[in-house]
């Protein structure tokens, strides 16, 4: 009887801890989705009282916790958090079938990419993580890029931290891209312009902050002559040195009477934009990438309007390549908003008409977008896009386009993105497969022009006339001149 007794309590003990550990186990998860929620409107919220200095300054306080933020990011990507969401709803398994049969239909023309893709030498031999996602090897890809500048002065990661430098790569190559009128430098360190392990966001105290502004304002004198003699609206005045959306670094100038009213409140900004410095707080890879922005020289670049005369703002597509071939392009912006994602098998699907389809990955068509589709826009963006990459040299990257539309053949590339922070989705996990098979199975070929890939220039006709050839409905109307004497394909 004694031993019957004290085998039932042992089960029941048992038993007292499983049931214990499954409600704690549910009650944290629950906690984590309600601070999940009120982190994100904190954060939605915040944007309209406090400026980006202000948001990073309460990141690790009160107002954004940065660690809670980077954990919700990483985990809205990571195999845990898709595997709560398929179990959770029939629909979000559905549409996890979907991306995956795309995955397995997408396959055999990533092999095909993998066979001798030309990657530069300092984008090669990547470490793969333990864990191989999307986010991990973006973590990776900047401690990578931080021990090339630091062991050897490489400093590739300008191909997208340095708007400018980037804008100086397409133009160089004679990539379509939105013009750009003039490029305002000033190098901090013009005595010892050597690379400083330093990831601070803004000015050190102890800098001469006389000679380090005196620069500034030449520069500012000569913004406003070159505004002022414009002819075309609007212009806008983008920081070289900051890449980070939320820091409002791009100025817009609507027409020239905005320049001398308003020339105060740009003078102001423009201090602003001077002394700031990207800070990805919110992401997993906030410490590389800070280093390595903390390194850039403050600068401006003077843009002008693209297709002056068109009736419709554009949309922005964010196209992600993968050892040379684009996978999918995520509609970032438009009169529809975003979060839409358009694959090569003609699909577009919206995941934010409502909180819950948001959370659980429920994608529904979305014939806002359709017309991208309907009208032949992605053959040029995806050949634009899968040139630019190549000749970068780099095994994954992500290249956005402006769209217009009406007009296929207008399409433009605007920036690029070494640490893209899009919501992907379903696909996060094959994207990072597939960037990360190239790297285990060595099968491309690598090149060292003995130049940084940014760089890297050929020529200003050079995509037009050699990679396009002179195609019409690829080519970029800066070269059109190039191809009088060549013969024209379609």
């Amino acid at each position: 009887g004694d031993n019957k007794k004290r085998k039932y309590e042992k089960n029941w003990t048992l038993a007292t801890y499983g049931v214990c550990c499954i409600k704690a186990s549910t009650f944290c998860m629950f906690l984590f989705v309600v601070v999940s929620l009120v982190s994100a409107i904190i954060h939605e919220k915040s944007k309209h009282i406090l400026n980006v200095e202000q948001q990073e300054k309460y990141a690790n306080a009160l107002w954004l916790p940065a660690a809670f933020d980077r954990a919700k990011h990483y985990y809205s990507q990571h195999e845990a958090g898709f595997w709560l969401r398929r179990s959770l709803s029939e629909a979000s398994r559905k549409d996890y079938e979907h991306a995956t049969k795309y995955f397995e239909e997408q396959l055999p023309y990533f092999e095909q990419s993998f066979k001798n893709y030309p990657l530069h030498l300092h984008w090669s031999s990547l470490e793969l993580p333990r864990t191989v996602s999307f986010h991990d090897l973006i973590n990776q890809r900047g401690k990578k890029l931080v021990r090339n500048l630091f062991e050897h002065n490489w400093e590739d990661y300008k191909i997208e931290k340095d708007k400018c430098s980037m804008f100086e790569f397409l133009g160089g190559n004679g990539l379509p891209h939105v013009p750009w009128v003039s490029i305002l430098r000033y190098n901090i360190n013009k005595e010892n312009n050597k690379p400083v392990n330093d990831n601070t966001n803004s000015v050190q105290e102890g800098e001469d902050h006389a000679r380090y502004y005196q620069n500034l304002t030449a520069m500012l004198t000569r913004m406003k002559q070159i505004l002022s003699s414009a002819t075309e609206f609007p212009m806008f005045i983008k920081s070289c040195h900051i890449t980070t959306g939320a820091a409002k670094s791009v100025y817009r100038i609507m027409d020239k009477s905005h320049v001398q009213q308003r020339w105060p409140e740009i003078e102001s900004w423009a201090y602003r934009m001077w002394r700031y410095r990207s800070n990805d707080w919110e992401r997993q890879w906030a410490i590389p990438f800070n280093t390595l922005t903390a390194q850039l020289q403050p600068g401006f670049m003077i843009q002008g309007p693209w297709m002056a005369n068109r009736k419709e703002n554009p949309v922005e597509i964010k196209v992600e390549v993968i050892w040379g071939r684009a996978y999918l392009a995520f509609v970032s912006t438009g009169r529809c908003g975003g979060d839409t994602i358009i694959l090569r098998d003609g699909t577009v699907t919206r995941y934010t008409d409502s909180l819950m389809q948001n959370i659980l990955h429920q994608g529904h068509a979305d014939p806002c977008y359709q017309w991208i589709v309907d009208e032949g826009h992605l053959p040029r963006a995806w050949f634009m896009a899968e040139s630019a990459a190549r000749l970068m040299g780099i095994d994954a990257i992500r290249i956005d386009i402006f769209l217009l539309r009406g007009d296929p053949m207008a399409s433009v590339i605007n920036e690029d993105s070494l640490s893209s922070g899009a919501e992907y989705r379903w696909h996060f996990q094959h994207m990072a497969n597939l960037w990360a098979m190239g790297h285990s199975l060595k099968k491309y070929q690598v090149v060292d022009p003995q130049v940084d890939s940014h760089r890297w220039f050929r020529g200003k006709d050079f995509y037009t006339t050699k990679i396009a050839k002179c195609n019409y409905t690829l080519s970029s109307s800066l070269s059109k001149p190039a191809c009088a004497s060549t013969p024209v394909h379609v």
